[in-house]
This record gives C-alpha cells, structure tokens and sequence, in this order.
C-alpha cells in the first residue's frame, strides 16, 4: 500500500479536539472557499486589479502555480532571490528590481512562518501590493500577526492539509478590496467531490468496515462505463488532490488556468470538510513527524534538515531535506511511490541572481510528506528510503 501524498480520509479523520490554539486562514474574517490556491491567486490579482502590462514579483523558488495565474491574466512576471531562509532578498528589490510592479507575493516556504514586517513596510513604502502566499501554511503566526494578516490580500489550500480533492482559500485585508462572486457547483461535481472523497479514503484502506465495498463500487462503474464506451483499459484512478506523475502534474500548473472553474465555488462536501474536521491532530501530528524527520536526518552525512527549528506556533505542509546528491535517488523515490516532491522545473526564463538561494533550493530540497495520515510505517519507509538512497554508509 502507498503512502498517501495528501491527507485522505479516515475514521481517525474526525478524532481529537476540534479547536487548536493557532490561528487558521479558516478562521480570518473575510475569506472565501475557492477551488484551488492556484484559483486564490488568480481571484487574488483580479481583485488587484492586476491585468496586461502589469507586473508581479514571484520568488526564484516557486511552484508554476504562483506563475500561471499571473500569465493568464496577460500581466509579466519578474523573479526575486530568497535568502538561506526563504526570505526575500529586500536589498536586491530595492537595488536591481524592475521598476513599477504591480504586487508582490510572499510565500510562507513549507509551512513556516516568514517575518513579514520588513515586507508589509517595503511594500508600503513604494506603493506595491502585497499577495501573502499561505498554501503552505494553513494555521500559526507570523510574528505579531496570524498568518494571512500581513498582505493586502492572502491565499491558502485546503488540499494540502484537509482530506479534500480541492479548495483553496482567498482572505481580503484591505478594506477596499470586495470578495468577488463565484459560480455554484452543479450537481454532478458537488457528486462527483463528495464519492472522491471516500474512494480515496478507501483507496488507502482507512475506512475499515467500507474499504472493500467502496472499492467494489467503484470498480463496477468503471467496468460499466467501459462496457457503455466499448473500450477497454485499466480502471480509472481516483481523481484526488493533484496525484498525477510528476511530469503530467507540473505541466498542468504551466498551463493558462481555466477561468471559469476559477471562478466556481468550492463543492459543499470539501467545504464541510474544512471546516468540520478537528484541527488538533492535524496540528499535532504534522508537527511530530517534522521532530522524527529533523532527529532521523541530523548529523548525517549527505543529508541536512533545510531549515531544523520549527517556530512553535505553526503547522508544518512538508518536512525540507537537503541532500547533497538528489539525482538519480529522487526519481528511484517517485518510482516507489514514496510522498515527495521537488520543485526543480522552475519557469522559463528565470536568471541566476546573486545571493539567491531558490536555483539551489530547487535541485537540492526534497519536500517530503509529514501530513497526519501518514503511518508509523510510512514513516519509517521514507527514512528508510533516504537512507538508503542519499545517506553515506558509516566507515
């Protein structure tokens, strides 16, 4: 059985404590469910008026769905250096960066918390606004303020920490700025979200009791579908939380987005689920699983945690690893289907900066899986793996 790469659902979903003593984007005052972080961002320029001729600051170390929002709107997007933090390399902006962007965004790189004052006071200084990229980092503060509070407009995902096959979230902080209409759901996707859901629950055996009748009903509609088309094939996969194979994931986040389902509300059964699942374990066991992988992976040799400390009041998306020779134990680790990713197909055209740690960061830093529903087994399978893929045997 594969270990899942998102959170999937599970009669351990719905344990715990429902409340949690950090902040959720969730709990912001004027938010709005969306399909996707990467619709978010879409909505998020549109409500900043952000069009042709515009420009936009990205990160050198993104994900090409910070990117396409911005190509589809027809605006330009310009890369920034991070620092050995993934801090912004303010000194840069101000010295080399383009002239007149539009917006800037910020991201929260692998569910911690940035400091955002020195950003927020950038930005209000020359007149830029500010996307505050939450996707990575659902729940906690950063500094003075929870997360989402520092940007003029901030936008999280729901699928990277809730049993959901979609959702994204858009929360305003500028007064200004109206949360835009959004188409409802018909009836087949609110249907079609609400059965992936349990399959992929199923999928992954956490559903004791419903597993095999799920799976069972499943595979009759494929067969049927198959038997009406008068094709053949192996049945179809869940469609779930973006698991496709690495290349056909990140050519689909390089594709112009699809406007209209941009601008659909999410389906009520991932809505319920973001807001009625307990938070508490979610919080918790992401942040166990980050202090197995820091201890598991320290002092060794050809791997180092990324960033070690993890800030007390936040939520972990992912546990960074460096290692010192990615390739070819990074594909081996897709082949196994074990839950890593890397961001190492950055967008054309983005250049070599002095002092910017993100071209490194993007061959170097393993995002591996540190979600609540992963196992102890699972666990131990991944850093088995890594050891066995990157760490140098003990003379």
């Amino acid at each position: 059985m594969l270990a899942p790469r998102l959170p999937v659902i599970g009669w351990r979903t719905f344990a715990g404590a429902a409340r949690v003593d950090q902040h959720s984007l969730l709990d912001h005052p004027r938010h709005l469910l969306t399909t996707s972080g990467r619709a978010a961002i879409l909505l998020a320029l549109e409500c900043l008026d952000v069009g042709p001729g515009d420009l936009v600051l990205l990160p050198s170390y993104h994900c090409p769905t910070m990117v396409s929002p911005v190509k589809t709107l027809g605006a330009d997007a310009a890369f920034y250096p991070i620092d050995e933090h993934g801090v912004p390399r303010l000194d840069w902006l101000s010295a080399h960066g383009p002239a007149h962007p539009k917006a800037l965004l910020v991201p929260h790189y692998f569910g911690l918390p940035q400091p955002m004052d020195a950003v927020r006071a950038w930005c209000d200084a020359r007149g830029i606004a500010l996307i505050e990229d939450c996707a990575h980092a659902m729940f906690g503060r950063a500094g003075a303020r929870p997360i989402g509070s520092w940007g003029d407009v901030a936008i999280a995902s729901l699928t990277k920490f809730f049993p959901t096959p979609e959702g994204g979230i858009l929360a305003l902080n500028r007064a200004d700025l109206a949360l835009p209409p959004l188409t409802p759901a018909g009836r087949i996707e609110q249907v079609k979200a609400a059965s992936d859901i349990l399959h992929m629950g199923a999928t992954h055996d956490r559903l004791t009791g419903l597993n095999g009748l799920i799976r069972g009903a499943f595979a009759l509609k494929s067969a049927l579908r198959r038997v009406v088309s008068g094709g053949g094939g192996a049945p179809a996969a869940p469609s779930h939380y973006g698991e496709l194979d690495e290349s056909g994931e990140i050519d689909a986040n390089m594709a112009l987005i699809d406007l209209p389902l941009s601008h659909r509300a999410l389906t009520r059964a991932s809505g319920w689920i973001s807001r009625r699942v307990p938070r508490h374990r979610i919080v918790e066991a992401r942040r166990r699983n980050y202090a197995l992988f820091t201890e598991a992976f320290s002092d060794r040799d050809g791997v180092h945690p990324l960033l070690p400390a993890l800030p007390p009041d936040c939520a972990p998306y992912v546990f960074p690893l460096w290692v010192r020779t990615p390739d070819p134990g990074y594909l081996e680790m897709r082949r196994l289907g074990v839950p890593v990713s890397r961001w190492d197909r950055l967008w054309p055209g983005v250049p070599a900066l002095p002092g910017d740690a993100g071209k490194a960061w993007s061959h170097h830093v393993l995002q591996l899986a540190c979600h609540q529903d992963l196992t102890d087994a699972d666990l131990r399978r991944i850093v088995e793996q890594v050891e066995r893929l990157f760490i140098a045997p003990a003379r």
